[in-house]
């Protein structure tokens, strides 16, 4: 049987340094930091619940009508600010659209 890992003390750090937009929640069998843009559009971080001292992360935003698929991926995600950076970007890109 399959366990989901619980949240690592770094997915949560992470999480707690972004606005209140974004949560934890398990998505396809991961912890992952999630935040629901609008009707149309969300976004998922995967590859932060590990206790690796280097951060490498993905983006993957989600287009939920007509039909749920992922439209934009930015990999490879080593800091903070970057993450923060790519994140304000996509939001800004997608809120308006719906």
């Amino acid at each position: 049987m399959f366990e989901i890992k619980s949240p690592t003390k770094k997915l949560k750090e992470i999480c707690s340094k972004l606005d209140s937009n974004y949560s934890m929640q398990v998505l396809d069998g991961e912890q992952v930091i999630y935040r629901k843009i609008n009707d149309s559009y969300d976004l998922e971080v995967s590859g932060l619940n590990n206790n690796r001292k280097v951060m490498n992360a993905t983006i993957y935003l989600w287009q939920l009508k007509p039909k749920q698929k992922v439209i934009e991926t930015v990999n490879n995600i080593t800091t903070f600010e970057s993450l923060e950076t790519s994140l304000t970007y996509l939001v800004e890109k997608y809120q308006s659209l719906n």
